[in-house]
């Protein structure tokens, strides 16, 4: 199971996922997000992984393409570092800081993009 939250402002898409991001979930994934992604307008994209308990290598792949489809408007890819450990320990072995910035909060973005 898995639910997204979308909110738009200002170019930056928020994206707060709760449940698990895996092999079985991620059609909903992709068209709930980066659908929305691929219309245009966004050009960065910050996820919430708070309610997020399970990711696997299929979720892992999605955050990476979701990282081009940024990458083509010139934008980023931010993770709001408030995650459960297993979330975090798996992202970080899979080494998600070269293709994004951790960020403490959602409002911290602004100060990101609009310096």
């Amino acid at each position: 199971m898995l639910n997204i939250i979308l909110e738009y402002r200002k170019g930056i898409l928020f994206a707060r996922l709760t449940g698990e991001l895996t092999k079985k979930t991620i059609d909903y994934f992709e068209k709930t997000v980066l659908i929305k992604m691929k219309q245009g307008g966004i050009y960065h994209i910050v996820y919430n992984f708070e309610g997020l308990f399970k990711i696997d290598r299929y979720g892992y792949n999605r955050i990476l393409y979701s990282h081009e489809l940024c990458k083509k408007h010139s934008g980023e890819v931010f993770i709001v570092d408030n995650m459960k450990e297993e979330v975090s320990n798996f992202l970080k072995q899979n080494r998600i800081t070269n293709y994004a910035s951790y960020i403490p909060d959602e409002l911290a973005v602004f100060k990101e993009v609009f310096v």
